[in-house]
């Protein structure tokens, strides 16, 4: 038994089991040689001889009973032990990993946001030739320049998603609720897409416990990409159901082309997109949400 406490106990009462049955079977022996001490000839015919004493082995197996108990309490004292041991070593593994993996973000986050800032930099100075030639270019350039840094205010954004998992307060979520929410998010009235939702919810679906930013995030995210994917027209069918214990099954999809089968493994790496100015950072965080 891996816990010290159940296995003592369950040796107690082995002993207990086992007092009780010696101390019938000496009740059970002294009634009997009543009986036969009134019956001389029966007792002649046995040839039981005089009475005999349990008390020393009885007292003697009691003794390795409990010495048996006191050897399984040492042994899974050092199990317990063991057991700890392999628990700090695995967490610092991982908290050496998570450092391993905090420094390669930051290397990529400074590869990303320079990758836009160059480009600024660059129709910046454009832009100021252009000016001082008195070509009529700006409006390209001043596009260019909006487009950056809509692209660095995104990457900051989901960064800042990505560096505050642990943030915020866990409550009781209703998932049709947050599905509904997550739609009119994506695509509200006033914008008029050319997409129909299709929504199959089952009956009784369990609340979830867990942070509602997070579970916002994982279906506004999942959503965006359908809508991207379909340029703004098409079907998406959002179906919810309940899984085993307690835990319930959201499936999104979508009418779009779908994910090569050569990059949907690589679906979950930081800064992988199919999109030519995704980030890489949106199907990560999802990730992270759920398994918190």
């Amino acid at each position: 038994i891996p816990q010290a406490a159940p296995q003592i106990i369950l040796n107690l009462i082995v002993c207990l089991f086992y007092v009780s049955a010696g101390a019938l079977d000496v009740a059970m022996s002294s009634q009997e040689r009543m009986f036969l001490e009134l019956d001389p000839a029966t007792r002649s015919a046995l040839d039981l001889g005089g009475p005999e004493n349990p008390a020393e082995p009885f007292l003697l197996r009691i003794i390795v009973l409990v010495l048996m108990t006191i050897c399984c309490y040492g042994v899974q004292t050092l199990f317990e032990r063991q057991r700890r041991a392999e628990e700090e070593a695995a967490e610092f593994a991982v908290r050496q990993q998570q450092l391993h993996a905090a420094g390669r973000l930051a290397a990529e986050i400074a590869h990303q946001i320079k990758n836009p800032l160059s480009i600024i930099n660059n129709a910046s100075f454009t832009l100021q030739r252009a000016l001082q030639q008195g070509k009529n270019t700006a409006a390209e350039q001043i596009e260019i320049i909006r487009e950056e840094v809509d692209r660095a205010d995104r990457i900051i954004t989901e960064l800042m998603g990505y560096a505050q998992l642990a943030e915020g307060k866990v409550e009781k979520i209703n998932v049709v609720e947050e599905l509904d929410r997550a739609v009119a998010q994506v695509f509200p009235q006033s914008a008029k897409f050319s997409v129909k939702i299709q929504r199959d919810y089952s009956d009784a679906i369990p609340a979830l416990m867990m942070q509602r930013g997070h579970l916002s995030e994982i279906f506004v995210n999942i959503l965006k990409n359908a809508r991207e994917a379909m340029n703004g027209s098409g079907q998406i069918s959002i179906t919810a159901a309940p899984g085993p214990n307690y835990t319930v099954v959201v499936t999104m999809a979508d009418s779009g082309p779908g994910i090569p089968k050569d990059k949907q493994e690589k679906i979950f790496e930081s800064y992988f997109s199919t999109k030519e100015k995704g980030t890489g950072l949106g199907l990560i965080l999802c990730k992270e949400f759920i398994e918190k």
